[in-house]
């Protein structure tokens, strides 16, 4: 009768804890307000990755053919800050039309011909900015419009975001 007890308030309280999880969060928003009143005042909002956008991030392991490789190795290489990965940077032709795509191979160090290819899909001209954070955690930002980007850190050994999150930058109506 007690584990019965205990297991149906364990299964009420999971549920419970579940559902508060999954409600939708609203932005956070931020107003930057300028050091002269007569500069506009913008909002800076910050919000949970969009369905579309966790499409146009993809992040998977690739296997190059040697010409593939010897194309990126005339890349230029970023370092992480041991030097235990790198990864070259394949960036799109703005000078034309869009959809623009962006590829970064993350290679370890004494790896050939396997990498993890990152893909941003369909990104704004704005382009992407990346920082290595440590040997294995890279920091990206990816500017899907004029206003809106995305910021995530990517663990590149489990593929997996341990942040991520979409931005937006909006000018504050005057009420006056």
């Amino acid at each position: 009768m007690k584990s019965k007890l205990v297991f149906c308030l364990a299964l009420v309280l999971s549920g419970s804890l579940f559902g508060c999880s999954t409600l939708n969060e609203p932005p956070r928003q931020y107003i930057l307000t300028p050091d002269d009143p007569s500069e506009r005042t913008d909002i800076l909002s910050y919000s949970k990755p969009s369905r579309k956008t966790l499409k146009q991030i993809k992040a998977a392991p690739a296997f190059l053919t040697r010409e593939e490789f010897s194309k990126l190795a005339n890349l230029p290489k970023d370092a992480a800050i041991r030097g235990v990965r790198w990864l070259a940077e394949e960036k799109p032709d703005t000078m034309r039309n869009g959809p623009w795509n962006t590829r970064l191979y993350i290679f370890t160090t004494g790896e050939t011909n396997q990498c993890v290819r990152l893909e941003l899909i369909d990104h704004g001209n704005g382009g992407v900015n990346h920082r290595w954070l440590n040997d294995k955690m890279l920091f990206v930002t990816v500017w899907f419009g004029r206003v809106a980007w995305t910021d995530f850190i990517l663990n590149t050994e489990t593929l997996r975001f341990a942040y991520i999150e979409d931005g937006r930058l909006d000018a504050m109506l005057d009420a006056k």
